[in-house]
């Protein structure tokens, strides 16, 4: 019975562990990113020639981040890296959509604070 009940916890907390969906492989892909020195470069000229804000960021790692800046008179966005040592532009695109999170949506199944440790 001892055994029975540790197999179940184990089986069931294993489950509260995000992964990769099934068949999901991890790829390098290279991509063209136009990369400066420093982020305050990049914005400049950004904000000067496409009028974007930043709407959003997020960290990778304690040292380097994701900035999303978007404009949404014209739609247009881009996603910037930026790191201690560069701001690179990774992607950039148009007929941006907007979505909100459903108010029905089920909470996460894993813990944030598992995620970061990973």
């Amino acid at each position: 019975m001892r055994i029975l009940l540790t197999i179940l916890a184990l089986l069931a907390s294993s489950s509260l562990l995000a992964g990769p969906p099934e068949g999901a492989q991890r790829l390098m892909i290279p991509y063209p990113s136009i990369c400066t020195p420093g982020m305050t470069e990049m914005m400049s000229a950004l904000t000067e020639d496409y009028a974007v804000h930043i709407s959003m960021t997020f960290e990778e790692s304690p040292l380097t981040g994701i900035v999303v800046v978007h404009n949404p008179n014209t739609k247009t966005a881009a996603v910037l890296h930026v790191s201690e040592v560069r701001t690179c532009l990774v992607f950039s695109g148009q007929n941006l959509n907007m979505f909100d999170r459903p108010e029905d949506m089920a909470p996460p199944k894993v813990n944030v604070e598992d995620f970061e440790e990973s």
